[in-house]
């Protein structure tokens, strides 16, 4: 009789569990079939609020993409402008002002961005209350008024908003695409703004050198002067009658400029290099 009573209780929990496991099967295909219709746009049988309410997010999120995408365009074409690899565009340095423009379109990707995140937090606020999406089952509020009534168990909660919640989390999902493109479009603004900084330091530190090239050579011509000055004085110094005096000067005063303006250049040279070098490191 043992044997029996334990036989008949293994049966019953082989039973139940098989019960379990058909309910979760079920339970699966639904969500399979709810997934599979949504994917299909087939919205021939859902009521009509839902229908507006999927209307209007498509419109929405339509308008949002138009807009990111002339977004992305202007700023595309800007930062092909300024980096000098446009279609048709000759190659040269950034223009006067470039990074002007850039903050003008980083600027606007963040008015972007913020639109669509403010979209993304009211589906959020939306989707983390159970009660507003099954609210929006008007027909089945008309149809079926006792499930409705306060307070809704949590069962009917769950049950009443899972068509909703589909709706509003395939529109979040194209939202938040449309986010993470802003920034990624974000980061290479940021990138092509250090490019072009570095371009323009770079410009300015040649301009600084050519500048430093010519002041060592007035600083040169400026000591030829003064040796001229020296030997221009109405003052008797006993060479005025040798025959090759003035041409020793003259030949001597320009081969010390040259060699002073080459022995400073190299000097300023090896101090730019060196410190090059130190910022590499």
């Amino acid at each position: 009789t043992d044997e029996t009573h334990q036989l008949e209780d293994n049966d019953k929990k082989d039973s139940a569990i098989s019960d379990k496991t058909e309910i979760v099967s079920s339970d699966d295909d639904i969500v399979e079939d709810e997934w599979e219709e949504l994917q299909k746009m087939n919205w021939d049988n859902m009521p009509f609020e839902l229908q507006s309410v999927d209307a209007v997010l498509q419109t929405v999120t339509a308008m949002l993409v138009v807009d990111a995408r002339k977004v992305h365009h202007r700023s595309t074409v800007a930062m092909s402008e300024l980096r000098g690899d446009a279609p048709g565009q000759k190659r040269g340095g950034p223009g006067e002002h470039a990074q002007e423009r850039l903050r003008l379109h980083k600027d606007e990707v963040k008015m972007m961005e913020s639109r669509v995140q403010g979209f993304v937090r009211a589906m959020n606020d939306v989707l983390d209350d159970d009660e507003d999406m099954t609210l929006m089952n008007l027909s089945r509020l008309l149809t079926h008024p006792e499930r409705f009534l306060q307070p809704v168990p949590e069962e009917i909660l769950h049950e009443e908003s899972d068509e909703p919640e589909l709706i509003l989390e395939v529109y979040l999902q194209q939202a938040l695409s449309i986010v993470n493109e802003l920034d990624l479009l974000k980061g290479q603004i940021i990138t092509t703004e250090e490019q072009i900084s570095m371009q323009l330091d770079a410009i300015r530190n040649r301009l600084l050198f050519i500048n430093t090239l010519l002041s060592v050579a007035s600083l040169c011509v400026a000591i030829g002067s003064f040796v001229g000055s020296i030997f221009g004085m109405n003052l008797t110094n006993h060479i005025e009658d040798h025959p090759t005096a003035f041409t020793r000067v003259t030949v001597g005063t320009v081969v010390g400029m040259i060699l002073a303006w080459a022995i400073l250049s190299r000097i300023f040279q090896q101090a730019a290099s060196t410190r090059s070098n130190w910022k590499s490191r």
